[in-house]
Order: structure tokens, then sequence, then C-alpha cells
């Protein structure tokens, strides 16, 4: 499946497959690289700057490995699976070893950012063939890690964990959508680098975090065992590390990292130079494997593209052997790659998959795997292309798959794409839209701040919530609130609430309304096309359809043509387990009666 840039597959056990991005060089390199993930939502944040190290990496000349450790990402179980450290620094040896078979090298640098860099440093230290280690933003104590997490994650909602049912049932932790088992608390507290025994490789890079350094003891500690180490202060960590749309690839961190992997190429180390030539590359033949549904169900999963010039990238799930009775496409969630917030969209497809749907998780073209179309920046959340996305994937879907219905399911931007490409005309049975922001996106639109509906709902929702409240009334006594602002936000929410009833009389009398939403879900509808919201109580979203729909949501409700669910308690990707899992029960429980 290679096209010269990028080469997704599986390789492992079959029993646990782990998926990953082969970035193929020129044929003869002896020196390859793996590239070690991030825990969590970091991971999220971190995979453009990841996917960009590999490129440049194969650009000069060494190939390397994207790959996800068990239990995350693409590949196989979840993390509150059994024996997670074990099992991640196994992921980290058998992508060496699969990169070595596959490419005929016979040197590895090993590339980890955050909790990744510590895998990479521990599995290096287990390995004999390790030409050096790169260490960005490193956790060197486990511990003081662990207390940052679930600093982050009270921060986030309030409590450390929200899982409900009885202690004992519990996780350690909950960080922003992922689990910390009690056993994975355990294992990572004991692990401390500046203590290491064993050194892990001759040469150690390490690019420090320049807002919260932490890596002094332990670069010292690598000295002090003969290890030729450098330790750069350089910014950037924090702009990698900003959610998925605004993630920027940290230039300084790349330019480190490029020169220490060309003085490793250039000048093998003692310890591997006597290493025979590199061995002729193998096949990356692996592009379907069986998966666990979470029940102990098996569906097939495969790597795929949707287009001839493979620009649309996705993963195929669908049941084992039975023939899929129709097809789910899970869209982008702004810019976070096709596994979903905190891995939603694997666990939906795999269980949908056992029920019998063929399911689609897709990068929109500039998102995650998939590249842009020629011309186009990449990473842009509210591309022009989704529509043209949307239709080649289910076009490719009914010719590839062979079912005859269609659904289209995102998440935020991706809800926003799913509807418009039904708006568009593509053919889709049903869209399922979660926590839409916005139905109408302008270019010059900011991600990063409220739209101005979004602002007076949410302001006029906080006040009328909190009109008999005694702690307002006392800071209003105190003149502690901005009398001026609240009356400001009362009266654009009176003033966004007479436009948009203005629209049906408008509507009413034949005249033109721009931004008509009521009309574009009378057309969906109109199309036979089944749509339903979800929100997450609290969300604008809620009020928006209400508002810009008019009069055209209540009639297509009551002829069974449009539904709306609220999920309570849940934040805008329903971080929390037991929001997400709520949310995973309705959707598969509702695509039953959907696509029965």
């Amino acid at each position: 499946m290679s096209d010269g840039v990028s080469q997704p597959f599986f390789f492992g056990d079959d029993t646990r497959p782990l998926f990953g991005v082969l970035h193929r060089a020129s044929p003869g390199a002896t020196l390859g690289l793996v590239l070690c993930n991030p825990f969590g939502f970091e991971s999220i944040c971190a995979h453009r700057t990841l996917r960009h190290i590999a490129d440049e990496a194969a650009a000069a000349g060494i190939p390397a490995l994207r790959f996800d450790y068990d239990g995350s990402g693409d590949s196989a179980g979840s993390d509150s699976d059994p024996d997670r450290l074990g099992a991640w620094l196994r992921s980290v040896h058998g992508a060496a070893d699969e990169l070595k078979r596959v490419t005929g090298c016979t040197r590895i640098a090993l590339l980890g950012v955050r909790l990744g860099a510590t895998l990479a440093t521990l599995a290096a230290a287990e390995r004999d063939d390790v030409a050096g280690v790169i260490a960005l933003a490193p956790v060197v104590s486990a511990r003081t890690y662990l207390r940052e997490l679930r600093a982050m994650q009270s921060a986030s909602v309030g409590t450390a964990s929200s899982m409900g049912g009885d202690a004992a049932s519990q996780p350690a932790l909950e960080a922003m959508g992922f689990i910390v088992s009690a056993e994975t608390r355990d294992a990572l507290s004991a692990i401390d680098l500046a203590k290491a025994a064993r050194a892990p490789a001759p040469h150690v890079l390490i690019l420090d975090r320049q807002d919260l350094p932490v890596a002094e003891k332990w670069h010292a500690a690598l000295a002090a065992q003969g290890v030729s180490a450098e330790r750069q202060v350089l910014p950037g960590y924090v702009e990698m590390m900003l959610a998925p749309h605004s993630s920027i690839v940290p230039a300084a961190m790349l330019d480190a990292t490029r020169q220490f992997l060309a003085a490793r190429r250039a000048a093998p180390s003692p310890a591997v130079a006597t290493a025979t030539a590199a061995a002729p590359a193998g096949d990356v033949t692996r592009t379907s494997v069986l998966q666990d549904a979470g029940d102990g169900t098996r569906v097939r999963e495969s790597v795929e593209y949707v287009d001839a010039s493979r620009t649309v990238f996705g993963v195929l799930t669908a049941p084992r052997d039975a023939t899929p009775r129709s097809a789910i496409v899970l869209l982008s969630a702004g810019a976070t790659h096709h596994i979903g917030p905190s891995r939603l969209y694997v666990t939906l497809a795999r269980q949908w998959a056992a029920l019998g749907y063929a399911v689609f998780r897709m990068d929109v073209s500039g998102i995650g795997d998939s590249r842009p179309h020629p011309g186009e920046p990449e990473n842009v959340v509210y591309t022009r292309h989704a529509a043209q996305d949307v239709a080649a994937t289910a076009n490719w879907l009914r010719a590839k798959v062979g079912v005859a219905e269609c659904y289209a399911l995102g998440l935020c931007a991706g809800a926003y794409h799913a509807f418009k490409a039904a708006v568009g005309g593509v053919p889709l049975d049903g869209v399922v839209m979660i926590n839409p922001l916005t139905f109408f996106w302008k270019d010059g639109m900011s991600l990063d701040e409220k739209l101005a509906d979004q602002r007076v709902i949410q302001g006029a929702a906080y006040y009328r919530k909190n009109a008999f409240s005694g702690a307002i009334w006392r800071k209003l006594l105190r003149g502690e609130v901005n009398v001026l602002n609240v009356a400001q936000i009362v009266l654009s929410r009176a003033a966004v609430t007479l436009r948009h009833a203005t629209r049906d009389v408008a509507k009413f009398l034949n005249l033109k309304v721009s931004d008509d939403l009521g009309r574009e879900l009378e057309t969906v509808a109109g199309r036979g096309t089944n749509m339903l919201f979800v929100f997450a109580d609290h969300e604008p979203g809620i009020e928006l359809l209400r508002l810009q729909g008019g009069s055209a949501v209540g009639k297509l409700r009551d002829a069974r043509k449009l539904d709306l669910q609220i999920i309570p308690n849940a934040d805008h990707t329903f971080t929390a387990w037991a929001a997400r899992q709520q949310l995973t029960s309705y959707l598969v429980a509702a695509m039953s009666l959907i696509a029965p």
C-alpha cells in the first residue's frame, strides 16, 4: 500500500495486533527511527508533530515507524486492560523489531514524547541495537507525572474520577478522557529515570521543555554512566500540546532532532559499529486484522484509502464473516485524528461492527493521516473539501463493501461536515450530529473564540440559571457585577431571538433568507435522510438549532424526520468516562432504530 510517503499497516501478535505507519526512506538505510507516543490526550495533541518528524526523517534517508501501543489508538485492547506498562514496553520492542524487518536497517534510534520518552528509554536499556534516544519533554519521575495528571483532571472536571460505582471498581485516575488503572499507577510510580541502573544508549538527546524543565538530574545521571548525553532547553512544548486544531509543530525541537539523527546516521556508535550490512527489506503485508469488539466478538479491521490519489485515509471495521447491513462513516472531530476524542470512535466502530455494520472512521483531508488536497494547507478543521471527502467515502463504501445504506456521524466540526454533506446532496440515509457549534461557518471565524450567538446564548443561560443565587445578588449589591454587561447580554439575547423569529415570517412571504437552517433541514428531510442531533446538556448548539431552525425543527420532529437527544453531565467531547459510556450506549441503541 506504499504511496512513497507513508504506509499504514498492522503488525505483531495476531491476537493483539498493533497499528503502525511506516515512512519509507531510500533503500539501503542502516538506521531507523521508532517514534513513541505520549499517553492519552497528549498523544492526540502530539499526533501532527510526530507525523512531521517521521516525514522529515524519511526524507533524510532514515525510515521511521509511528505506532500505537497495545490498548491505545488503532491497536488492540484498551487502557483498562491489565499489565499496561509491560504491554507498552513490549509494543516498543515489537515496533523496533518490525521496523528492522521491513526496512532491513540494523540500528535503531528511539524518539519519545513525555511518557513515550520514558518508555523509549526503558526499552532502549533492554536492547543492544539502539544507536541513540531522543527524549522530548521527558517524564523523568512518573510519580510526579501522575500528580500532574490528577491535577489536570481535577481542574477540568472538578474531580479526580467520575466513573461512578463503588470505589473498588473505579480506576485510580481518569486522565482527560483516558484511564490509568490502579495497577498501572503502581507500576509507573516506581519509575525514576534519574535512578535507572542501566544506560539506555551510547547517545541521548534530551529536549527539555522551556516552561517547566525537569531533566537536569537525569542528564547528570546519564553523564555519570558514560553516556554521551546532551540536554537542550527549547521552546515549543506548550504550543505542541495545544488542542489538535491549534497544535504547532515545534521548529526548534525538530531542528535539534534532525541534527542528532544526521550524526547517528553518519557515525554509528561503537556498540553497533560491527553490525552486519542491512538485510533485504521485507514486505508490509498485514493491512487487515481481527480485533476484539470488547465483548469477545471478533471483527475485521483494515487500513484503507478511499480515492485513487490516496488523499483520504481511514480504518474500516466490519463484521468478521457476515455481509454488513449498512455502513456508518465517522467524521473527524475537529482536528482529532480518526480514533476520535478519548478514542470514542474506536469503541463505537468495534461495537457497531459486532452488530453487523461496516464502520469507517476517516480523517477528513488535511487532518490526521489524510493528506490535504493539492494546493490546500493541512490541519484546516472546516475545510471546504469535507463534503467532497464524504461523497467519495460513501461511494467507495457502497462499491467496496456492497452496502445499500450509508450513514454519517460526527462530533463538533464532524457534525457540521456530516450535515453539510447531506445538504449538498451526498446520498446519505441518515446523519447523526453530536454537539455542532455552528451551522454556518465563514472564513475568518476563529476556533478559539466563541461565535457571536454562542456567547450571547451561554451568557444569558448563565444569568438565567443564577438569577435566584444569593451569591450573585450579594456580588451585585457589592458592585462586583458589571450591570452594563448583563444588560447588554439580555438585550442581545432578545435580539437574537427576534432576528431568528423573523425568518419564519420572511419564508412565509417567500422572501429570500440567508443562512436559512430551517430550509436546509427541510431539504435534507425531503431527500429521505433522517437526522439525529445529540447534545451534551448546556451546549449552545441546542439553542442554535432551535433558533436558527425555527418552526422547521418542530415540524420535522413531529414528522419523525428529526430527533434530538440530550446527554446530562457531559462536556463538549464527553471527556468523563460516565458521560462517554452513556453516549456510547445511546448511540449503539439508536443506530439499531435508525438503521435496522
